[in-house]
């Protein structure tokens, strides 16, 4: 186990201690009583005693690395919970046995503190792709007579039908991993569940729409230069499920806003780490 220390000079000591364990208790396990607060984070144990103008911390981590971020994290969070107070923060880390061996991290499967390669993998080769497919609203400028609307758009269809795949493969790989996972703020958990699950219904709905209103109206299905559905007749029933397609559309454009306006928000407001957990 690896341990470091500090004595911080403070005004307030106790109510900065409160501070940071209100803070922090909608995310990770912590006990608050009157001589002070221990909060269990990924990186390792944070205890904190208040004493007459002196805050006394304490961490633990059973890694060196992880303690010096452990460092770093509570330094910063006392500092911003202290306001315009100036805090002298040096931490004194003291010599601790080696923990025992641990089985190496396996880095492609999920974990309580980031997600996974293959996680990482799809949602990032899948937000790639995603914005290629909204190129297609394009085609209202000049009814697609740009380059854009002429190299890239013509691509709609057969990277929808990667899509179909990859959100199939995706949903299986999150259910195995549900259990791995980064918890959410309980306060705001629902929401965040929410708005996933509503994204992830839209990228299943938006290509089999397409490829409905596609046979629906008697166009066929051509993927990647391969006929799979010929032209034929109009189906009624399946261009009318088909015509969900562009409202789905907007209502995706308007779901991928909000989650990267929710992810911006908790870098540069929130200052957690929920961003850098899929980076």
């Amino acid at each position: 186990m690896y341990r470091s220390q500090s004595r911080i000079t403070a005004s307030n000591p106790s109510r900065l201690i409160k501070r940071l364990c209100n803070h922090w208790r909608h995310k990770f396990p912590v006990q608050l009583d009157e001589q002070g607060g221990d909060i269990e984070l990924p990186l390792g144990r944070c205890s904190l005693r208040a004493n007459e103008g002196v805050l006394d911390a304490r961490l633990e981590s059973t890694d060196r690395a992880q303690l010096q971020q452990l460092q770093k994290v509570v330094a910063d969070h006392l500092a911003r919970m202290a306001g315009d107070e100036p805090l002298g923060i040096a931490w004194q880390t003291e010599a601790g046995a080696e923990p025992a061996a641990q089985p190496a991290e396996n880095r492609a499967l999920d974990s309580r503190s980031r997600y996974g390669t293959v996680s990482r993998v799809f949602h990032w080769l899948m937000a790639l792709l995603i914005v290629w497919q909204f190129l297609k609203l394009s085609d209202r400028i000049e009814e697609g007579e740009h380059w854009v609307g002429q190299t890239l758009v013509p691509w709609h269809v057969s990277l929808g039908a990667v899509l179909l795949v990859l959100v199939l493969l995706r949903i299986f790989w999150s259910a195995s991993q549900l259990s791995r996972r980064p918890l959410h703020d309980p306060a705001t958990a629902w929401l965040v569940k929410a708005g996933h699950l509503a994204l992830y219904a839209c990228m299943a709905a938006m290509p089999i729409t397409g490829v409905l209103y596609l046979v629906g109206n008697g166009y066929g299905l051509k993927v990647f230069g391969q006929q799979l559905v010929e032209k034929g007749p109009e189906i009624a029933w399946a261009a009318s499920i088909g015509g969900l397609h562009s409202p789905l559309a907007w209502l995706t454009v308007l779901l991928v806003i909000g989650h990267i306006g929710a992810a911006l928000y908790h870098r540069l407001v929130k200052r957690d780490d929920i961003m850098q957990r899929m980076l």
